[in-house]
């Protein structure tokens, strides 16, 4: 790789509002990623409170705070802490990392060749913002959900005059984070047309896929006890999802579409995770009186390929929304990488990579009479090609959304944002 000072690693900021010990799998497997191909990686970071609101034990919200880990250097600077549905709440959280990270943060790029901003909030680009004014030191840009219609989507601010003075404020702040940046990534197809629809130059902007974790989500034998716990045999057909249970994955769709297929008694929806909408579920499949549907306890992450490998197709269902016809869930990586089928229940981007890839099935969103069917042909399928789509899918994870893929995409993106940096100031030197 070309490096644009000597023969100096090239250094990068990773800024992110959010850092472990947070549950920001995402961003410490980026950084792992550039320093394994010997990318010099400091991050600039907020005081840990996500996902609760509550500041983390041995943290002060109100301090500037150094630290080492996983062989990192982090600086982390004040927010409010702050993840309910307040709207004041998570405004006053978003807007304070952005003023404490601009301010009190710009030693972590100081030193920086480029910056790269994990774009969840949109408000996280400020303080790289300020170091391109600064220090013209250039960023990269991921985009990892739309703003402001991610904000909006989520129930905040449903209307009236204060909903369009903070749309209209986001929607120009979110243009100008794309202008400055040297380049945008995305990490969906679908992302992308959006981005460039808002007037974002084409050749600007690049799909970047979030890659799982690799060696956890694997194809692995599945856990010879987990069938016998749910009181299911060997022979049953088991429909599994995996995942947060709220509004947006839209998982009612699945228990209604079980009361359709009472002909078929051993299908089985089995439901793993937690969520808002749990209780809810399970009401709703006792009013049913469905015993074919079942409802577990989140399971670690260690433990989640075995667990995934005891059943034949994997659920993936979100709500028919705008915003979710552009959005790709994580989930969808690790399923292909797993080397299970795939069952989308799920406009957009979803459906779309997994029908391309040939590892699954596809019902229509908020569909459960669409969704029973697509099931009922699922059943149908023999079991060795269903296994075959399981394959495909891992083929296509392996080919356009693993880590040596898109780490190395990404590092090139960074690599030559650095060097056009150490040009322009070569430049100058001339002059």
């Amino acid at each position: 790789m070309e490096r644009p000072v000597g023969d100096r690693p090239e250094r990068v900021a990773l800024v992110s509002q959010w850092f472990p010990p947070e549950p920001a799998g995402i961003a410490l497997g980026i950084t792992r990623s550039l320093r394994a191909q010997h990318f010099d990686v400091d991050v600039l970071t907020g005081v840990p409170n996500y996902p609760t609101g509550r500041v983390h034990d041995g943290y002060s919200a109100r301090r500037r705070r150094v630290e080492h880990r996983d062989g990192l250097r982090v600086l982390r600077t004040p927010l409010y802490p702050s993840h309910d549905h307040s709207t004041l709440g998570r405004a006053a959280n978003y807007l304070s990392w952005a003023a404490s990270s601009s301010l009190l943060g710009q030693s972590a790029l100081r030193d920086a060749d480029v910056a790269l901003v994990y774009a969840s909030p949109a408000t996280a680009a400020a303080a790289a913002m300020t170091a391109r004014l600064r220090r013209r030191i250039p960023y990269v840009l991921m985009v990892m959900d739309l703003w402001p219609d991610s904000v909006f989507a989520t129930g905040f601010l449903t209307g009236g005059l204060t909903r369009r003075l903070a749309e209209a404020a986001l929607g120009r702040f979110t243009d100008q984070t794309y202008r400055w940046a040297d380049h945008v990534t995305v990490p969906s197809p679908g992302l992308r047309e959006a981005v460039v629809a808002r007037g974002v130059p084409a050749e600007k902007v690049s799909v970047v896929y979030n890659w799982t974790d690799e060696k956890v989500m694997q194809p692995t034998e599945p856990d010879p006890d987990f069938r016998r716990r749910l009181g299911l045999d060997a022979g049953d057909f088991v429909l599994m999802y995996g995942g947060n249970h709220g509004a947006a994955q839209r998982l009612d769709v699945a228990v209604d579409a079980m009361d359709r297929l009472r002909d078929l008694p051993d299908v089985h929806l089995v439901l793993v995770g937690d969520g808002v909408d749990k209780r809810a579920l399970r009401t709703r499949a006792a009013e049913l009186r469905l015993r074919s549907v079942h409802f577990l306890d989140p399971i670690e992450q260690q433990r989640m390929a075995a667990a995934m490998a005891a059943a034949d197709l994997h659920l993936i269902s979100l709500a028919d929304e705008p915003l979710f016809r552009v959005t790709l869930p994580g989930k969808v990586q690790a399923i292909l990488a797993c080397g299970q089928p795939v069952l989308t229940c799920a406009p957009g981007d979803a459906a779309r990579i997994v029908l391309e890839a040939g590892a699954g099935f596809a019902a229509p969103p908020e569909n459960p009479a669409a969704l029973a069917d697509t099931v009922r042909a699922a059943y149908g399928t023999p079991r060795s090609r269903l296994r075959a789509m399981g394959q495909a899918g891992r083929e296509h994870y392996l080919t356009h959304m693993s880590e040596a893929i898109n780490a190395q995409l990404l590092a090139d993106l960074l690599s030559r944002a650095a060097r056009r940096r150490a040009g322009s100031c070569r430049h100058e030197e001339r002059r």
